[in-house]
């Protein structure tokens, strides 16, 4: 009997640096891509005027190739790169006929910020181990060069399937940081997971506590973006006072997403850690089901529903069940209805639990426990 293949796809995102001269023709390849996508959105619209006809994605990858031969400004662009523009806007009109996503519309060219090579156009070499002490041999430095761009310094930290690469995007984030990401497709057996799992833990998430384990150890909420967010007012009020698209206007912009940045990346760094030390310690992971937006919604108090999205309770459930599945174990969703109302001991529900209430009691058999562990132990069981 054959044994079933899945595609898996992975992605591995390193720092880039360039030189000043690369930097700007990277931001001046994004603006062309961003007017050759706007070229091909008026395009489709003309042709769905005339002759109520939308074009394939052939049709538009075609468009895209001849409007590089007629147009020297878009000459600049890589052939697959305009090709693959096309396929950005194939695939956002394609979401907005499933009923997946808005009507795609003209992009501001401040916001076009990636690029991506499907299959040629970059090479990577001089891979050399940097680093001393401890970090020695863990970190390596590579040059990357990119057809019409210009040459990349990038800092690999982790290492990867090179002839596996299916494509590189090259992304300007907002803060100016440049990133290299490497799309890798490998086949894997479908539902490969351990046979025989031995240790289960229950997850129960929440606002005061981060996390609770059903082992009794839990994570307090360090709560990165209230405590950055007197910081971000500030800047904020300094961006609304510039002139729009001003040179003052995107140094402040700058520093906004710098500090918008941070926040994102002490969260990530704090997930993904907490997801490595649950994966090594247990085979199955058993977590709640949560409406986030429906508790966004209900959220009493705007400091409230502030935590709530500070919390991000969407962002570590994915990379929780991430580093779970690729380690080959099992993640089981469980509704999280009456979990915490529910007694671990007697399965009775206790209707007067309040959010104020941090104390589990038991109307029924007296069962007196902390309220969030013992939600995690109704979850595991």
């Amino acid at each position: 009997m054959e044994e079933r293949l899945a595609v898996r796809v992975r992605a591995y995102r390193f720092r880039a640096y360039a030189s000043k001269t690369a930097a700007g023709v990277l931001k001046t390849r994004l603006e062309v891509a961003c007017k050759l996508y706007n070229t091909l959105l008026h395009a489709e619209q003309e042709e769905y005027k005339k002759n109520k006809h939308t074009m394939s994605k052939n049709e538009l990858r075609q468009l895209a190739l001849d409007l590089r031969k007629q147009n020297q400004e878009f000459q600049v662009l890589y052939s697959q790169v305009a090709q693959q523009v096309a396929d950005r806007f194939y695939q956002a009109r394609e979401r907005f006929l499933d009923g997946l996503a808005n009507k795609p519309k003209r992009k501001k060219t401040h916001k076009y910020l990636s690029l991506v090579y499907p299959q040629k156009g970059w090479r990577l070499s001089g891979i050399r181990q940097v680093g001393r002490g401890k970090n020695k041999n863990k970190r390596k430095k590579a040059r990357l060069r990119l057809s019409k761009i210009g040459f990349f310094t990038l800092v690999l930290h982790r290492d990867f399937p090179l002839e596996q690469v299916s494509q590189v995007c090259v992304k300007l984030y907002p803060s100016g940081r440049i990133y290299i990401i490497f799309v890798v497709e490998d086949a894997e057996p479908l539902g490969q997971t351990l046979e025989q799992p031995k240790n289960a833990v229950g997850v129960d998430l929440g606002i005061t506590r981060l996390v609770t384990l059903s082992d009794g150890r839990f994570l307090e909420n360090p709560r990165p973006l209230e405590r950055s967010l007197e910081r971000i007012r500030t800047i904020q009020r300094t961006l609304s006072r510039k002139r729009f698209l001003s040179k003052n206007w995107l140094k402040a912009k700058i520093r906004l997403a710098k500090q918008h940045e941070h926040v994102k990346d002490f969260r990530r760094d704090l997930f993904f850690k907490l997801g490595a030390l649950l994966a090594q310690e247990y085979d199955v992971l058993v977590l709640e089901d949560l409406n986030v937006q429906g508790l966004i919604q209900k959220g009493v108090t705007k400091k409230r529903r502030l935590r709530l999205h500070d919390s991000s309770f969407s962002e570590i459930r994915r990379i929780l069940e991430w580093e779970f599945v690729k380690r080959g174990k099992l993640v089981l969703p469980v509704p999280s209805y009456n979990s915490s109302r529910e007694c671990f001991l007697c399965g009775g529900i206790n209707q007067d639990l309040t959010l104020e209430d941090r104390v589990f009691h038991c109307p029924y058999c007296s069962f007196t426990l902390d309220r969030d562990l013992n939600a995690s132990l109704v979850l595991l069981k």
